[in-house]
């Protein structure tokens, strides 16, 4: 019984049945596509059949001959935990694969194939990055050639944001001040400080829920801000009020989540991942009666936007001290213009009346001479 696709009565993933008829004496196959789509799981099934067949006769070459396959490329590998779990997702289509045959193009086709419903700024994020790492990883190491892959281009990005009927790259609003106090009014001390925290330090959520007690030095306002996106551990000034509030605070263990190997190191938050921090962040919102505003632009967003626009710190300060690689990615990504309508409204007049000004001031001059 050659393979094709069923769905249960009672699920609508469709599955995958039968024999491979291209291989001698396959096993019969049971499987989930993971696709409620049936042209998602078509182009799934193919995708299975092909790279079936390739390990089968793959496997029989000695292994001189054998081609270096995308599967050898992870096992010299070592992802960080997110990277990980993108290469799950990404093995099934790759993994029996050589990586001599991996293109660009085959790369980035896998985005609508693994998550149609997902941005291009997704696909890039969990497919097109940990892909290219692996390989040129192996690159470096002599056993193949490096990778370029292209990104997505604005087009690629709207028609994919016209299918799933939904923008990517909204426009973050920033967190304030008021914002950051009111969310403070309606929850606990630990998870209000968490959000002035990355307020005024600009750290990432990942950063504040990593630090531990080793890494505060209260009594001189300082915090071991733990390494992110290419920056090393660095020490972060604080400001004695919220140094004065983080003394009161009793480190803890995160909740127990029943996983066996679940490590519980004592944290000054006390939370173990963001996930389990965005729930809550967005009833304490909804209590507050205030926009939801996510960790990242309340905190890093906002510590920029209060800094450039709203203190008028010059842009160089803002980036080392919120560890910003130049200014020009945090004009870019980070800076937010408020009251932008107001603002050149008043600045055309107020150009305006100066010209009339000095205009009137040339006119009396010249009546004098």
């Amino acid at each position: 019984m050659p393979l094709e696709l069923i769905r249960r009565k009672d699920s609508d993933v469709w599955h995958i049945r039968g024999r491979i008829e291209e291989i001698p004496d396959c096993q019969y196959i049971r499987k989930s596509t993971g696709k409620t789509r049936k042209a998602d799981a078509e182009t799934y099934l193919a995708w299975f059949k092909h790279q079936e067949i390739r390990a089968f006769y793959a496997s029989d070459l000695p292994q001189a001959e054998r081609p270096f396959l995308f599967s050898d490329a992870v096992e010299l590998y070592n992802p960080t935990p997110e990277f990980a779990g993108y290469l799950l997702k990404v093995m099934p289509y790759l993994e029996n694969i050589p990586v001599s045959e991996i293109t660009g193009t085959l790369v980035r086709d896998l985005g609508p194939i693994i998550s149609p419903h997902n941005s291009t700024d997704t696909w890039r994020k969990q497919i097109i990055n940990p892909v290219r790492a692996v390989i040129n990883h192996a690159h470096d190491l002599g056993k193949c050639e490096a990778l370029k892959i292209r990104g997505y281009s604005n087009q690629e990005r709207e028609k994919q944001d016209q299918r799933r009927g939904k923008q990517s790259r909204p426009e973050k609003v920033p967190g304030d001040w008021s914002w950051i106090l009111e969310f403070r009014k309606h929850t606990d001390l630990r998870f209000g400080l968490l959000a002035q925290f990355m307020f005024e330090t600009a750290a990432r959520i990942s950063q504040a829920l990593a630090i531990t007690p080793d890494d505060l030095d209260l009594k001189n306002c300082v915090v071991s801000m733990p390494p992110a996106k290419g920056f090393p551990r660095t020490p972060v000034k604080l400001s004695k009020e919220l140094a004065a509030e983080l003394m009161e605070l009793k480190p803890r263990r995160p909740r127990r989540t029943g996983d066996p190997n679940q490590e519980r190191p004592i944290l000054l938050f006390g939370y173990a991942s963001r996930g389990s921090v965005y729930k809550r962040w967005k009833r304490v919102c909804n209590a507050a009666k205030i926009d939801v505003r996510m960790p990242h632009a309340a905190g890093r967003h906002g510590f920029a936007t209060e800094m450039l626009n709203r203190q008028g710190i010059d842009p160089h300060s803002v980036a080392k001290q919120g560890r910003w690689a130049d200014t020009r990615l945090l004009f870019e990504t980070y800076g937010h213009a408020e009251d932008a309508e107001s603002k050149v409204q008043n600045g055309l007049s107020t150009g305006r009346a100066q010209a009339l000004q000095r205009t009137s001031n040339n006119q009396l001059k010249n009546n004098k001479e």
